[in-house]
């Protein structure tokens, strides 16, 4: 009862967080401006943005298709796409910073491995967020440089021995080479990277004019935010962040936020509430979430024994 209460604070809190900062955003922002760049979006340039939206949300489901299959022999392909959505979903409703967790309940069968890939999943896209943003901090922040040199190293050493970590090996169903899991979970990731800063140039060049390698600075930092952990689905750091970067190349802040916003509705939460239709419909799955808890416990607390 007290971790539920705990978890339940730390959601409202952080949700707080993220309202609080776009409304403090906002309220400094030319709110005309703001409201008129909507109207300002070509249907052609609305159009691109959709299809873009499905090819990133088909990249990320192959992703998740190809951890998934890597590391369980319990699935049916059928469940793979309710298992998908249904992570957007969780990630921006239930309370905790792991909620999205709870997509491999959606998954029926064992769930050894599936807990594994959603592990390598948020552990790799991680590293590979914050790979890409100390490499173009020297750039952005030269006093800083010698950190991101340390930062990478240390990204370079977790690369090296991560998969030769002892538990990680005992929780897997199947034997799995984690370099070629994390080069080809890079590669997707990668890509979902480019497709969110064509994105990005695509509707801040409806009117205003950006370099395609100033968007994917910009974006670096914007693909990176979820990684500070103080709000939900990086909401209001975001913001901060592309109010902050645009404006180095002359983009207005209410655009920046505009823009940022609008893709987070397309790319976020339109997924999400398709995940709701998932998650009401295999409902019945969820009721197993307690007793893998408890079983997940159980197998970590054996293997710690049979370590010593």
């Amino acid at each position: 009862m007290k971790e539920q209460l705990k978890q339940k604070l730390i959601y409202i809190v952080k949700a707080s967080i993220g309202l609080f900062l776009v409304m403090w955003i906002l309220s400094r922002v030319d709110r005309q401006r703001f409201f008129h760049y909507f109207t300002s979006i070509s249907t052609f340039g609305f159009i691109e943005i959709l299809l873009f939206s499905w090819l990133s949300l088909l990249v990320q489901f192959r992703c998740w298709k190809f951890l998934v299959e890597s590391n369980s022999i319990h699935f049916e392909m059928k469940d793979l796409i309710p298992s998908f959505f249904s992570g957007f979903t969780f990630r921006l409703l239930l309370p905790g910073g792991h909620a999205e967790f709870g997509k491999i309940f959606l998954l029926p069968g064992r769930k050894r491995g599936k807990a594994v890939a959603f592990g390598m999943e948020k552990f790799f896209q991680g590293i590979i967020k914050i790979f890409l943003m100390v490499i173009v901090i020297p750039f952005s922040f030269p006093q800083y440089s010698v950190y991101a040199m340390i930062v990478i190293l240390l990204l370079i050493l977790v690369f090296i021995f991560f998969p030769n970590i002892p538990y990680l090996r005992d929780l897997q169903e199947k034997k799995v080479n984690n370099y070629k899991v994390f080069i080809i979970t890079m590669i997707y990731s990668l890509s979902v990277f480019s497709i969110m800063s064509i994105q990005y140039y695509i509707l801040l060049n409806q009117v205003n004019t950006i370099s395609l390698v100033a968007t994917f600075h910009t974006v670096i930092y914007l693909f990176g935010s979820g990684v500070i952990p103080i709000s939900i689905s990086g909401l209001g750091v975001r913001e901060g962040l592309a109010v902050y970067f645009l404006k180095m190349y002359g983009i207005p802040a209410a655009h920046a936020v505009a823009t940022s916003l609008f893709l987070f509705t397309i790319n976020t939460v339109i997924p999400a509430l398709v995940g709701i239709y998932f998650i009401y419909k295999k409902r019945s799955h969820l009721k197993e979430i307690k007793n893998t808890v408890l079983s997940t416990r159980t197998i970590l607390k054996n293997i710690r024994n049979g370590s010593r």
